[in-house]
């Protein structure tokens, strides 16, 4: 899965850098036929690549290919090698005729709907400011950080065996989570509900 995920955001990558470039070459040339002396005077830098890929595409294809896409082909392969037609032609035909069209409605619904997700997920990210929040909550947060976990875990260490380092530290973060929560509930930063 974690393949379908890398080449499905690759791909996804790529195809936007290259319709963004030849959108950018068409635009030069457009502009140039339209220019009387044929000179064109480019004032505006060439983007670079990381502005050329509509990164929300790329995400949603990483999602789409990683958790649905990949899985449904797969088994969908196995099945098809153990009962599918014994000739390889047929299967794909069974394949490309049968399975291929429905798969390619799903994979169109679910790139529309995480697009949309993803771009009120961005905007609102942007609009309730959260890493200037986050950054000020954590600059409030990090004396009394170091007045509980460097003793816990100094004493986790000291005195409990290895096997027990981890339990005794998860316990240690629900007591610190519990403080942090009850923080910001007496602050009035807690949800009423």
């Amino acid at each position: 899965m974690c393949t379908s995920f890398c080449v499905s955001a690759f791909g996804s990558a790529l195809g936007s850098y290259l319709s963004a470039s030849a959108k950018e070459k068409n635009s030069r040339a457009e502009k140039k036929s339209r220019s009387k002396d044929g000179q064109i005077c480019n004032t505006a830098k060439s983007e670079s690549i990381l502005t050329k890929i509509n990164w929300v595409d790329v995400l949603s294809y990483a999602i789409h290919g990683g958790l649905i896409n990949a899985p449904i082909c797969h088994y969908w392969f196995e099945w098809l090698s153990v009962h599918g037609p014994s000739s390889n032609t047929a299967s794909v035909l069974v394949d490309q005729l049968a399975v291929q069209p429905p798969l390619l409605v799903l994979m169109f619904i679910c790139l529309d709907v995480l697009r949309a997700n993803i771009r009120a997920t961005l905007h609102q990210f942007r609009e309730a400011n959260v890493i200037s929040n986050s950054v000020t909550t954590a600059l409030q947060v990090i004396p009394n950080s170091w007045r509980f976990w460097p003793f816990a875990v100094y004493f986790t260490f000291k005195y409990l065996k290895k096997k027990h380092y981890t339990v005794a530290l998860n316990l240690c973060s629900v007591a610190w989570t519990v403080y942090l929560s009850r923080g910001s509930a007496a602050a009035g930063g807690g949800d009423a509900g």
